[in-house]
């Protein structure tokens, strides 16, 4: 088997959310571009079967929002009612893929012969919009795997970022994220989190950055199913200046 055999979620391609919007503004549309690919660089299209959608508003209410195509991307939009931060997160079911010994194949283990290994591919991603008013914010949405900004604000190059990983709501030790910058797509550095599963990540370029978790857990394999769930979070901060 060659790479190319290999599908994209599973040799490492994630859903990541961007949007231009500095602060949000009552009664303003607010749009953010839903990609797929690799440390923000492009390529190709989630399925947008796939995908789910909700904004989190100032009070942390959850309401869920529609996925469009739009182009080269899918397109999630919405209109705050509320003066404050905003949440915007994805869900992206991704599937089940097995590899036998003729190569790799959609679908459960119960499928197929000759089965090497099987995974659930699931991932979830999140943007922070601000806003005027208030600047309260509850960034644990309840994600199976999560990135928490810890005392999330406007960054500026040069300055660190203060990172929380969560999984299933406990902090989650030893976890590598990777952190890529727009403009320097493909490129990325990586930082382990410590015993509070929290990291440090310098943010030595203005831009657009995305954060990634990747996650394997056998413990959640189904037995004729799959032998592990394959987790990926993302969280991206817009403008650092």
């Amino acid at each position: 088997m060659t790479d190319e055999n290999i599908p994209d979620v599973v040799r490492g391609h994630e859903i990541w959310l961007e949007h231009d919007m500095q602060h949000v503004h009552v009664g303003e549309t607010v749009e953010c571009k839903v990609l797929f690919g690799h440390n923000m660089a492009i390529d190709g299209l989630a399925d947008i079967k796939g995908v789910k959608a909700a904004v989190f508003d100032p009070a942390n209410k959850k309401h869920d929002l529609t996925v469009d195509s739009g182009d080269g991307c899918l397109i999630v939009r919405f209109d705050p009612v509320l003066d404050g931060y905003h949440t915007v997160a994805l869900e992206y079911d991704a599937g089940i893929y097995t590899v036998t010994d003729d190569g790799w194949h959609k679908g459960p283990k119960s499928d197929y012969e000759n089965v090497k290994s099987s995974g659930y591919y699931y991932q979830y991603a999140r943007t922070i919009i601000s806003g005027h008013g208030s600047k309260d914010l509850n960034p644990v949405l309840g994600h199976e795997l999560e990135i928490i900004p810890i005392g999330y604000r406007h960054y500026h190059a040069g300055e660190e970022i203060g990172l929380q990983v969560l999984y299933d709501g406990a902090a989650l030790p030893g976890a590598v994220i990777t952190a890529a910058c727009s403009g320097s797509e493909g490129d990325a550095v990586e930082a382990t989190t410590d015993s509070d599963g929290t990291a440090l990540i310098k943010l030595d370029k203005s831009g657009n950055w995305m954060f990634k978790v990747r996650h394997a857990d056998p413990g959640k394999g189904v037995e004729d199913q799959y032998d592990e769930k394959v987790i990926t979070t993302i969280l991206t901060v817009m403008g650092v200046h």
